[in-house]
């Protein structure tokens, strides 16, 4: 299985099929390797297939962890479903 962990930098939206935080497809031992959280973090991964089909965009920046530049603005619009 090849996933994807995506972070949504507002943390308003995480992806909520298979392979999301709550989904039924973890084992303890995956949670605890992969450091899964059960929470409403803008944290989440999504199979690389659900991943290809599901998204169309998808922004790339730097995260700095607690800093306010963790969002770097790009030429590219802004939509609903940009993570």
């Amino acid at each position: 299985m090849r996933l994807v962990k995506c972070r949504n930098p507002w943390g308003l939206k995480e992806w909520g099929g298979d392979w999301s935080d709550g989904s039924d497809k973890w084992t303890d031992e995956l949670k605890t390797l992969l450091k899964v959280e059960q929470k409403d973090d803008g944290v989440f991964f999504i199979s690389y297939e659900d991943y290809l089909h599901f998204y169309k965009e998808t922004v790339i920046c730097k995260y700095l962890n607690g800093g306010d530049l963790s969002v770097i603005e790009d030429e590219q619009g802004t939509c609903e479903f940009c993570v």
